[in-house]
């Protein structure tokens, strides 16, 4: 996953300008399309900013017309989203993204993950996951019936159906003394976590005192942390055998991540797995959602 480059940490973002329209992203390897909605949705007879179904008929149709000559052009998960996003930037200044994109429409972008009561079929839900690159950076629920911007991926196979629940990838963590290793990012995590909710300032003396089997421990990113969020599940969206007793939705149920707000001594990012959203808690507002002062840490090496 890669992470900030002013946070110091391996995997960096780093990115390469196909010169055709694209950017390769050079630690996940996938190709993104360089600007959302380009070329215009009106060239290619679809409707943009659109819904869900003409978010995807915009992808479609770019594989269709090979543009930048790939022919497997899609929406991006909400992890794949998540991996472009820079947190060095002050969230609703058109630059939620790394320059080499340009200016972005802020707004919400599209994935093609639905909500999981949507793929429950619970109470006839009908949302999908969104980025929101005006407000935040911010993570969450949307109805696919409302307009959204799309900037379409590539590479990495194809996944589950658009209305299939997620699967757990085979061998995906091996537990052993407290510890949790996925072993597909590589990150080893503390199994459990801090025992009470503490202040963002607090974070990193916890996990830097952490003993855990003598190793170093620090706060993880929030790009790392959202490599955690299990779709097949809510409250808690994570996988439970392997980190029991995750307390989920709330404002008193949020974990930390490393960074704070972009531009602000006050506010940090942080993660809630009651269904994996993210947010900073960037308001006063004792009734919004995002209005958490104090949250858990789960270390990671």
């Amino acid at each position: 996953m890669p992470n900030s480059v002013s946070s110091g940490l391996a995997h960096a973002a780093s990115y390469s300008d196909l010169g055709n329209g694209a950017v390769l992203d050079n630690v996940t390897c996938l190709v993104w399309q360089k600007s959302e909605n380009v070329p215009t949705a009106t060239s290619l007879g679809v409707a943009m900013p659109g819904t869900m179904t003409d978010n995807q008929a915009y992808c479609a149709a770019l594989a269709t017309a090979k543009y930048a000559g790939f022919d497997d052009w899609r929406l991006p998960t909400r992890v794949e989203i998540a991996s472009l996003l820079d947190l060095d930037v002050k969230p609703g200044t058109g630059d939620a993204l790394a320059s080499i994109f340009g200016k972005e429409t802020t707004g919400y972008y599209r994935t093609s993950s639905l909500w999981y009561e949507t793929i429950a079929n619970i109470k006839g839900s009908t949302y999908g996951w969104i980025y929101n690159m005006g407000s935040g950076l911010t993570s969450n629920a949307y109805l696919q019936t409302s307009n959204a911007n799309a900037r379409c991926v590539r590479g990495n196979g194809s996944g589950e159906g658009l209305t299939e629940q997620a699967v757990e990838p085979p061998n995906h963590y091996t537990i052993a003394a407290g510890e949790v290793t996925d072993n597909y990012t590589g990150l080893v995590w503390q199994q459990v976590f801090s025992a009470s909710a503490m202040a963002w300032s607090a974070a990193a003396g916890y996990c830097s005192g952490l003993s855990l089997n003598g190793h170093t421990w620090r706060v993880p990113s929030l790009n790392e942390l959202s490599t955690l969020v299990n779709e097949a599940a809510v409250s808690p969206a994570i996988v439970k055998t392997a980190f029991p007793n995750v307390v989920s939705c709330g404002s008193t149920t949020w974990f930390w991540s490393r960074e704070p707000l972009s531009g602000s001594t006050t506010y940090d990012w942080g993660i809630n797995f009651c269904d994996g959203y993210t947010g900073a808690n960037n308001t006063t507002s004792t009734t919004a959602w995002n209005y958490f002062t104090q949250g858990y840490v789960r270390c990671v090496r």
